[in-house]
């Protein structure tokens, strides 16, 4: 408990210094906003719990050595979530191209109702390294705190399970085989720089 914590903390204190150098940029410096996106390299790579780190492996048995790319969503999702696995789709394959072994992982924050069968389903058309996650109640919950995600459901009450809206980050994390976030980025703005990063930060992948 006391490592999932630390993970937590470090994992807020990074996005809310992204949030603030953000802001600066936009409000004092005035830099466009096809510069602002930018993928957040980790000087100090921050490992996972054990058993988080095991789930994330469970999305793609038999690929240890594999570093994995993971997003949250969910499928009900009309453009956010197929922009951000779509993105994924295309950094699986720059990752291909420069010889590095990487998978996607598509972690539902919606499993009222998304189902395994439709979760497969949802993630079938963006390739076969792009696998899903499904937890539920508190599993769910301990899982999304220690990335530091949230999930807002609008208008979800006893009488309305299926037409509700979710709001959710589109933060993503760059996780190394060791089951280290060596990275966090945008899945939607940060897919070119990070395909490029690919190309010229070898070294990050060989550490």
């Amino acid at each position: 408990m006391k490592q999932k914590r630390l993970v937590m903390q470090t994992i807020q204190a990074v996005l809310s210094r992204l949030r603030i150098v953000t802001m600066y940029l936009i409000l004092f410096v005035g830099v466009p906003s096809s510069l602002q996106a930018a993928p957040f390299i980790l000087s100090q790579p921050v490992a996972l719990p054990a058993e988080v780190v095991t789930q994330l492996k469970s999305a793609q048995p038999g690929t240890g050595h594999r570093w994995q790319l993971v997003v949250f969503g969910f499928t009900h999702c009309k453009d956010i979530c197929p922009m951000s696995l779509a993105n994924l789709s295309i950094l699986v394959k720059a990752a291909a191209v420069e010889q590095i072994d990487l998978g996607g992982v598509f972690v539902t924050v919606d499993p009222d109702r998304d189902s395994h069968a439709q979760l497969a389903s949802y993630i079938q058309g963006f390739g076969s390294d792009i696998a899903y996650l499904r937890f539920e109640g508190e599993t769910l919950a301990h899982f999304k705190a220690t990335f530091g995600v949230e999930a807002v459901f609008f208008t979800k009450n006893a009488g309305n399970q299926s037409s509700y809206q979710v709001d959710h980050s589109t933060t993503a994390f760059l996780i190394d085989p060791a089951g280290r976030i060596r990275l966090i980025f945008d899945a939607l703005e940060d897919a070119a720089q990070l395909a490029k990063l690919f190309r010229e930060n070898r070294a990050l992948f060989a550490s």
